[in-house]
C-alpha cells in the first residue's frame, strides 16, 4: 500500500492508503520524491466541484520528480531501476492531456504508461536538488510561453505577473541570453524574486505602467502617441485590467504571449491589432525542446529559479500546504515531500 492525496472538493484534500499501481509490460513504476502544487491545483481546490479538471475522489498532482523502482518487460533497456526522472504529465498516461491533472503527483508511487525516455520520463542528474528538479514541469510551462513568440537576443520583454509561471518565463529568457527582461507585479516581495533572477521590475500599484516601462526601456512614437519601447509582452498574470492597459500601449509589430488562464472573456481591440500589426499568441503546455532546455537550465544553475520554492511540507500535511499556497503570503511555489 501507499499514501496518496485525494481531492474531495473545496479545501478538502485528504491523505489515504491506496494500492500501489500494478505495472504492465509497457509501464514503469516511479517512487515519487517531490510534488509541486500548481496554480491550477490551487484554483480547483479553492473552487471545489469535480467538473473542473480533477474528479472528486481522484489522486491528483502533475509536477513531480522521483526514481524508477519497477520496469515492465517490454520497456526499453535505457530505463533502469534507480534512474532519477522528471515526469511529463501530459504524456504519462494513455488518456493524455485531458487526465494530466490526475497524474498522481501527490501519491508515493506513480504509474507511467507506455514509458519512454524523452517522451514521458526525463533523466535528472542526482546533483540537482530534489526541490529544484521538481520545477521541471512548471518552468517548462513558463519557457514555452516565453519562447512561443520567438524572442530575439536584443528584444525588450515584459513579463506580466511574478507568480511561478511568470518568474519561470523570465528566468527562461535570461538563462538563454535574452536579458532585457522586466517583470510587472503588485507585490514587492515577489518582485524581489524577479530581481534575484536578473530582471528589472515595475510595481504597477506604486508606479504608472507606462512610466515604469519607459524608465527601463525607453519610448517610441506610434501614430503620434508616445508608448514604451517593448517588443514582447508575456501575460502570466491573467488580470483583465492589466491586459486592456497593455493593448493600449503596445508599439507597432509588438508580440503578446498568453500563458495565463483567464476565467472570463476579455475584450480585444481588433483596431489595435490591425493598425499596429500585433501578434497575439496562446501558449499551453510545453514541448520536448522546452523540457530539455529547462533541465539544462536547472542542472547548470543558469539563474536562481530555485529561489521560487518557498515552502516544503510533508505529504501528511498536504492540506496545510494547500492552505499556505492558497493564502499566498510570502509563498510562490509550495512543494510536497513524499519521501
Amino acid at each position: 500500500m501507499m499514501k496518496a492525496a485525494i481531492y474531495y472538493g473545496k479545501n478538502d484534500v485528504r491523505v489515504e492508503e491506496k494500492p500501489i499501481p500494478t505495472v504492465g509490460p509497457k509501464d514503469v513504476l516511479v517512487r515519487n520524491l517531490r510534488g509541486g502544487i500548481c496554480g491550477t491545483d490551487i484554483n480547483i481546490v479553492k473552487a471545489g466541484g469535480g467538473n473542473i479538471g480533477i474528479s472528486l475522489g481522484a489522486e491528483f498532482g502533475h509536477e513531480m520528480v522521483g526514481e524508477v523502482v519497477q520496469v515492465g518487460a517490454d520497456v526499453s533497456a535505457d530505463i533502469k531501476v534507480g534512474l532519477r526522472v522528471g515526469i511529463n504529465p501530459i504524456t504519462a498516461k494513455r488518456a493524455g492531456r485531458r487526465k494530466s491533472l490526475e497524474c498522481s503527483g501527490f501519491s508515493q508511487y506513480v504509474l507511467i504508461e507506455d514509458a519512454a525516455l524523452n517522451y514521458n520520463l526525463y533523466e535528472m542528474d542526482h546533483n540537482i536538488p530534489l526541490e529544484t528538479a521538481v520545477l521541471m514541469e512548471p518552468v517548462s510551462v513558463g519557457r514555452h510561453g516565453a519562447f512561443r513568440v520567438n524572442p530575439q537576443p536584443t528584444d525588450k520583454v515584459v513579463v506580466l505577473g511574478a507568480g511561478p509561471i511568470g518568474l519561470s518565463a523570465a528566468a527562461s529568457l535570461i538563462a538563454e541570453g535574452i536579458t532585457n527582461v522586466c517583470v510587472v507585479d503588485i507585490d514587492d516581495w515577489r518582485l524581489q524574486k524577479a530581481t534575484e533572477l536578473g530582471a528589472v521590475t515595475v510595481n504597477s500599484m506604486k508606479e504608472d505602467l507606462v512610466e515604469g516601462l519607459t524608465k527601463h526601456f525607453g519610448a517610441v512614437n506610434v501614430y503620434g502617441h508616445i508608448v514604451p519601447d517593448v517588443d514582447i509582452f508575456i501575460d502570466a498574470a491573467g488580470a483583465p485590467v492589466l491586459f486592456e492597459k497593455v493593448m493600449k500601449i503596445v508599439k507597432f509589430q509588438a508580440k503578446i504571449s498568453i500563458i495565463a488562464v483567464y476565467k472570463n472573456e476579455v475584450p480585444v481591440s481588433l483596431a489595435q491589432m490591425m493598425s499596429k500589426e500585433l501578434q497575439i499568441q496562446g501558449a499551453s503546455g510545453y514541448t520536448h525542446e522546452d523540457i530539455t532546455k529547462v533541465i539544462d537550465h536547472l542542472a547548470n544553475k543558469k539563474t536562481n529559479i530555485a529561489n521560487i520554492v518557498t515552502q516544503v511540507y510533508k505529504l501528511d500535511d498536504i492540506q496545510e500546504a494547500f492552505t499556505a499556497a492558497i493564502e499566498a503570503k510570502e509563498a510562490i511555489k509550495v512543494i510536497v515531500d513524499l519521501s
